[in-house]
């Protein structure tokens, strides 16, 4: 029998496959009926939705994905095996994605709303993970707007990854503070391959050893101010053409314009190394040992995985002035830029050289060993568990 990755691929019978496989195992090990939470939508290139989950078991729940995200209302079919139904939504962006018609959107939201009201009315409850503003790529501001409102309202437990979330999000939708659930984002200590040293990394990427190396790793998006980066980093090569410098970006761009122009940019470029494909997770350690700094000086964000794998790798960072980001940060293991402009991030880079050749990633490995990725499922879990069950 040809073997089957459940849970990667939606198939016929999903999301209902997937949960009774769930609480079949978690039975096994609870003996007694668990909480099912399915998630959607499903992110496997990056780890965090597996770190978040893995130590969820041993409090009652079982965990199944909703690959295909709108079939979230069909697990209702197992609610008799299972002792509540949860919908965890992570990204909203599903409700609205590809639509180019405004009043497709609305009614696509009145669909989803249709779908919510059933989750609800048949027990179940509703969880969100804060993880962006607005989703990225955003059409229809206002009616992306108008979902997360909806699912701040709907929601019995509201997630975020820090609290200065709350207060950013204010600016745009209101919340039940007594919803908030803050567990923050772990840390990805033996999720990526880590055998190769420095000068493997180097050697295998076409750098010299004394050149200062920046990564930049992940998707290409517009809202990671790209042209910004490119242009600051530009501007600081040119300032001293005696010091080496190179900018290492992997990823894959979408296809927003201004993400082609910056993948172009890169490719003339003779300080900038780039692969505009998605970035194997057996490679990104050859990006982060490559490197001295990492870059998530994006011009709108609330959280960023970036900042914790280069941690993870110790790697200091340059970051944009972000409550929420710096709120788990500090000036012995980050740089600022204060605003989104050329000079600011271009100044940031140049005080970031003090990390280059020193001696921080004892530093860096303190602050990420807070973020145990363990830790924080268990501590995920017994909060949830408990707002659930008041």
């Amino acid at each position: 029998m040809q073997l089957v990755y459940q849970g990667f691929h939606s198939r016929s019978d999903s999301p209902v496959a997937e949960a009774n496989a769930a609480i079949e195992q978690a039975s096994i090990t609870a003996g007694e009926k668990p909480i099912l939470i399915g998630y959607t939508p499903v992110g496997r290139m990056n780890p965090y939705q597996a770190l978040l989950y893995r130590e969820v078991g041993d409090h009652g729940f079982a965990v199944a994905p909703i690959v295909k995200s709108w079939d979230f209302a069909k697990l209702s079919q197992v609610r008799s095996k299972a002792s509540l139904i949860v919908v965890h939504i992570h990204w909203t962006s599903f409700v609205l994605n590809s639509i180019t018609s405004y009043q497709t959107a609305k009614k696509k939201i009145q669909d989803f709303k249709t779908d919510i009201e059933r989750v609800i009315s048949q027990g179940g409850k509703i969880v969100w993970t804060l993880h962006n503003v607005i989703p990225h790529n955003s059409r229809f501001v206002d009616l992306e707007i108008e979902v997360q409102q909806y699912i701040a309202d709907k929601a019995s437990v509201i997630h975020v990854l820090s609290e200065a979330s709350v207060e950013v999000m204010s600016d745009f939708i209101s919340f039940d503070r007594s919803k908030i659930l803050h567990v923050p984002h772990p840390n990805y200590k033996s999720t990526y391959e880590d055998y190769v040293n420095r000068d493997q990394a180097r050697t295998t990427l076409g750098l010299s050893s004394d050149d200062k190396v920046y990564v930049l790793l992940g998707a290409l998006k517009a809202y990671k101010g790209l042209g910004t980066l490119l242009a600051a980093f530009e501007s600081l090569c040119a300032r001293d053409p005696s010091v080496p410098r190179k900018l290492l970006v992997g990823g894959m761009p979408d296809d927003d314009p201004e993400v082609a122009s910056f993948v172009e940019a890169c490719k003339k470029s003779a300080n900038v190394l780039i692969e505009a494909k998605k970035i194997p997770a057996n490679y990104v350690q050859y990006y982060m040992r490559a490197a001295d700094i990492g870059l998530a000086p994006y011009s709108r964000m609330l959280n960023s995985g970036a900042i914790l794998l280069y941690q993870t790798f110790e790697l200091p960072v340059v970051t944009s002035n972000v409550s929420a980001i710096w709120e788990n940060l500090d000036e012995d293991i980050a740089e600022m830029a204060v605003d989104d402009s050329v000079a600011a991030l271009e100044s940031a880079l140049q005080r970031a050289d003090r990390f280059i050749g020193s001696d921080t990633s004892w530093r860096i490995r303190a602050h990420t060993e807070q973020y145990d990725s363990s830790d924080l499922s268990r501590e995920f879990a017994r909060e949830l568990r408990s707002m659930l069950d008041a």
